[in-house]
């Protein structure tokens, strides 16, 4: 048999891989994301951009709308019309914070993300024509979120890698 050391740090190891699948676990049942995949496949529009102001709070059902300063089109550009652009053409409002229906839906001003979004339809109401709607969580800006966006909206597949929070394709 192993010496007690061993024993005491294999039975630590096996606690602390416990813990965790049981945090993955409950992390993810609390609010279940798709894949990154489909969330591109169901947006008209992905973007990188820079909230500029929070505005239209709504206090009963805690949404918000916000001005982004848009830095890069990823897919759907050419959706985004002239009435939707302001400012000169490099804002665009989006509405949808707050969400309970998307996990990751919440911002501040100076926050810089990758917005996944529809154009918001009529069913909506005036009060949020020429916007766009979030469609799924925001993601951070970083160079492995931009790489995944990007093999994504060119239909290349994914690397997979264990260590990824995001399912990837093999």
């Amino acid at each position: 048999m192993g010496s007690p050391r061993r024993l005491r740090a294999g039975r630590t190891a096996l606690l602390l891989a416990a813990l965790v699948a049981a945090l993955w676990q409950r992390c993810a049942a609390s609010c279940p994301e798709k894949d990154l995949e489909d969330r591109e496949e169901e947006a008209n529009i992905v973007l990188t951009g820079t909230v500029d102001e929070i505005i239209n709070m709504d206090p009963v059902h805690n949404t918000y709308s916000c001005k982004v300063r848009v830095w890069r089109y990823l897919k759907g550009k050419a959706i985004v019309s002239s009435e939707i652009l302001l400012d000169g053409g490099n804002k665009v409002m989006i509405g949808g914070f707050g969400n309970p229906g998307i996990c990751d839906n919440q911002v501040a001003t100076g926050d810089t993300r990758i917005f996944f979004l529809n154009p918001a339809p009529e069913s909506v109401g005036p009060e949020h024509k020429n916007e766009l709607l979030l469609n799924s969580s925001l993601m951070r800006i970083t160079l492995r979120n931009l790489e995944d966006v990007e093999h994504c909206v060119e239909g290349k597949p994914l690397l997979c890698c264990p260590c990824c929070i995001v399912k990837r394709a093999e």
